[in-house]
């Protein structure tokens, strides 16, 4: 008798295809498991083997055994083999690489990404928790929920998108077991110096925006005044004294070109700085000296306590700045002689700026 066709090696490969599709959730499982018992429900009907006696008509062997009841227990024993071969490893997931720079500069644009495999035997969805925390800290603040489809066996990549930091420091990711982190770096732009005497401007000043310090000299008898001025309405105004002059102050300006303006009856010489840095002086610090400066950088940490000494006849002011923004922290406006305390409020890396006509201490806390 020829063996029926649908025992053939072939169709059994295409039965347990099927098998794997229907587990995987194809939606094909009842239709699956119908077929295969027709086709074993046929192998089952044909019992009789070429090697059974002509007596034995019944289906029995010459030794009195049923041999379609063994080719029944041998195709049982097949498929429970088969079954156990096609069971199918469910979704399981690992991040295999992680693509991000190693340092970048405060307010530049990047991405980071990252790359899942599937390493089970069905499609799936990916899902966990991205955080993020500053190096040396305990404190993790929860980003986002990752989801991401992977189909057994196969890799996706996620990317962020586009993102910049304002602060300088360690950065610390994580996505469940896996770590990975970079520095924000600062990059300070070139001072830009100039020299000259009595009143002059200067064109194709560039400004990155944020804190300015104008660092000066002045030899002469009057009016020693040096602002940038724009396209605004008002200038902004650094220095307006009268006489000799050797000190600095600062301001918060906006990004843009600028027009150096300068008018003095002598000689003079300008710094223009913008200083940037990840790291400040601890507190408590203190400061000194007799004549407007800008000082720090001081890593400041909430409200705390400035006490300050003035012994000039006219401003006393001292600002906390930020390396960035649009507003400082008033700590001391007095006109005179000076001598007290007082609380500030500024949680972030900041520099002092101090105007005064006299000799004059700060010192924070």
């Amino acid at each position: 008798m020829e063996r029926d066709p649908r025992n053939t090696e072939s169709d059994q490969r295409l039965l347990r295809r099927r098998r794997v599709l229907g587990a995987a959730g194809v939606g094909l499982t009842a239709a699956i498991a119908g077929c295969g018992s027709s086709e074993d429900g046929g192998d089952d009907s044909d019992g009789s083997t070429e090697e059974s006696s002509g007596d034995d008509s019944d289906g029995e062997t010459s030794d009195g055994s049923d041999e379609s009841d063994g080719a029944d227990g041998e195709d049982g024993a097949d498929d429970s083999d088969e079954e156990e071969e096609e069971e199918v490893e469910p979704a399981s997931f690992e991040v295999v690489s992680v693509d991000h720079p190693d340092e970048v500069s405060t307010g530049e644009e990047h991405t980071f990404s990252f790359t899942v495999e599937n390493t089970g035997g069905e499609d799936g969805t990916f899902e966990e928790q991205l955080e993020f925390s500053l190096e040396g800290s305990d404190q993790w603040e929860n980003i986002g929920t990752i989801q991401l489809d992977v189909a057994a066996g196969e890799t996706e990549t996620w990317e962020s998108n586009p993102t910049a930091f304002d602060q300088a420091g360690s950065l610390q990711f994580r996505l469940g077991d896996t770590e990975w982190g970079y520095d924000v770096t600062i990059t300070a732009p070139e001072t830009q110096s100039f020299s000259g005497s009595g009143q002059e401007v200067r064109q194709g000043i560039s400004i990155q925006g944020g804190l300015t310090v104008v660092r000066a000299t002045h030899s002469g008898e009057s009016n020693f005044q040096v602002s940038l001025a724009n396209d605004s309405e008002f200038n902004d105004n650094f220095i307006n004294v009268i006489g000799d002059f050797d000190g600095a102050q600062a301001d918060l300006i906006k990004e843009g070109e600028y027009i150096l303006e300068v008018n003095a009856d002598g000689n003079w010489e300008i710094d223009l700085e913008q200083p940037r840095s990840g790291e400040g002086e601890s507190l408590p610090t203190s400061f000194s000296g007799s004549s407007p400066d800008v000082v720090g950088p001081v890593q400041f940490g909430g409200t705390g306590v400035a006490i300050g000494e003035h012994d000039g006849e006219s401003n006393f002011q001292v600002q906390i700045y930020p390396m960035t923004g649009s507003f400082g922290e008033v700590v001391f406006n007095e006109i005179g002689s000076f001598e007290g305390e007082t609380t500030y409020s500024f949680d972030t890396i900041g520099w002092v700026d101090i105007n005064a006509d006299g000799n004059w201490s700060v010192e924070l806390e």
